[in-house]
């Protein structure tokens, strides 16, 4: 191992750590990280700088502002209002109805961040309305929000069975295993099942209680303005239905996620629906540089060889003639660790070349194996450094890493054995 990658896992170490103490704020925690990054040669300057124009930086800061918009409107009580109508006040009725909402959403719109920024301003409501702390609800939002993204084979999901099966011609095994288009969907349905009853009823009784976190603050203060006027009114729930609507079809348009999410920010301003000073308080940057940096360790991770060397590592330890379940298991467990602390496309990418030719040196079908790989890098949500869906659950919820880790350790297992197990037995290795 170069000297590179002993200093980046240093780095990374340590960042955790702080994460984990939380003593000083996490974001200033991810800029010093990146810092120390740099200026130790771990991680390219430019890059490094590149990552604060990232899109999904774009996206988050955008969507913030966007929520905050459609908070100033009453489409949000008001579709509480109905939610709490329907549910007759019970929580648990509106968290079935808000976390479907959102398993729906995921097979539509390709993103976690999205997904998440979408739904939570409607969750948040609702659980004022009840008296309930937001924390009490903001991780089972996002815990679909992230493991649900794709499991049906419509929209981004589509596609999913071609690139698999491009990548098993690539690498050697297309002549004899092939992925059909619904393969992806057989095997991760069961996990989503029950990853979904967890988030209704088993997640909440695992939250913290924050009370009223500062962004819930933030959110209050907004509704209890002077209402808008009529026209402003159609213009903040307008722009965030036409930026939602354009993201379910960002395929078919001659603009990108960003694009949109920019557009929609800057239009909410615009329009007067925020005030600059209110867009700006709105942006929630702590949140914004904690992903900036995550992102940054993550490039570090691959470009020191940090990242191969501790997915090596743990696929050295498979043997020469492992039995079904243990591939699976390994392959599921190597990119969900290492999604914790790497941007999740950045792990499929490097461990699906590895994951395929073990199978074809041992002879074995890499179907299965290839499916649990791309299952465990998107089941990223116990640190803020995979995704940025994370830093933003964390956020609104108030949670910190502590709270992620309680709350995460038993889903994370529920998602492994069930994943793995059904996968495995439907996809077996030989």
């Amino acid at each position: 191992m170069s000297t590179q990658s002993i200093i980046c896992l240093i780095i990374f170490a340590l960042a955790v750590i702080s994460y984990i103490l939380n003593k000083i704020p996490m974001g200033l925690t991810s800029l010093t990280a990146m810092f120390l990054l740099i200026v130790t040669g771990c991680v390219d300057p430019a890059a490094a700088l590149g990552n604060f124009a990232n899109s999904s930086a774009i996206i988050m800061a955008s969507m913030f502002v966007i929520a905050a918009g459609l908070n100033r409107t009453q489409m949000v009580h008001k579709i509480s209002n109905l939610v709490y109508k329907v549910s007759g006040g019970s929580f648990t009725k509106g968290m079935i109805g808000y976390v479907l909402v959102t398993a729906l959403i995921a097979q539509v719109v390709p993103s976690a961040i999205l997904i998440f920024s979408i739904c939570y301003p409607l969750v948040a409501d609702y659980c004022r309305k009840l008296g309930i702390s937001p924390s009490k609800a903001m991780f089972s939002i996002g815990l679909i929000s992230i493991t649900c993204v794709g499991l049906l084979p419509i929209g981004a999901g589509a596609a999913a069975y071609i690139t698999n099966n491009t990548l098993l011609e690539t690498y050697g095994a297309g002549a004899e295993f092939r992925f059909g288009m619904f393969s992806q969907m057989y095997a991760k349905l069961p996990m989503m099942i029950v990853l979904i009853a967890y988030a209704i009823w088993g997640a909440p009784k695992m939250a913290p209680n924050k009370g009223v976190v500062e962004s819930d603050v933030k959110g209050r203060t907004m509704a209890e303005q002077k209402p808008l006027d009529p026209v402003r009114e159609v213009f903040g729930y307008g722009i965030f239905l036409v930026v939602v609507v354009c993201l379910i079809f960002v395929d078919y348009l001659p603009v990108t996620s960003w694009q949109i999410c920019l557009g929609g920010a800057l239009l909410t301003v615009l329009t007067g629906v925020l005030s600059e000073r209110e867009a700006v308080s709105n942006l929630n940057l702590p949140v914004v540089f904690l992903y900036v940096g995550g992102l940054t360790m993550g490039q570090a991770l691959v470009a020191t060889g940090a990242g191969d060397f501790i997915g090596g590592t743990i696929a050295g330890m498979l043997g020469e003639h492992p039995n079904s379940y243990v591939v699976g298991l390994v392959f599921f467990l190597i990119p969900f660790l290492l999604t914790q602390v790497m941007v999740n496309h950045s792990v499929i990418q490097s461990i699906q070349p590895i994951t395929i030719m073990t199978c074809v040196a041992l002879g074995y079908n890499p179907v299965g194996p290839l499916i649990l790989t791309v299952t465990g890098s998107l089941s990223a949500f116990i640190t803020p450094m995979a995704t940025p869906s994370v830093p933003l659950m964390m956020s609104i919820g108030g949670y910190d890493q502590k709270d992620m880790i309680k709350m995460s350790w038993l889903p994370a297992i529920i998602a492994c054995i069930t994943a793995v197990g059904w996968t495995m037995t439907i996809f077996p290795c030989y």
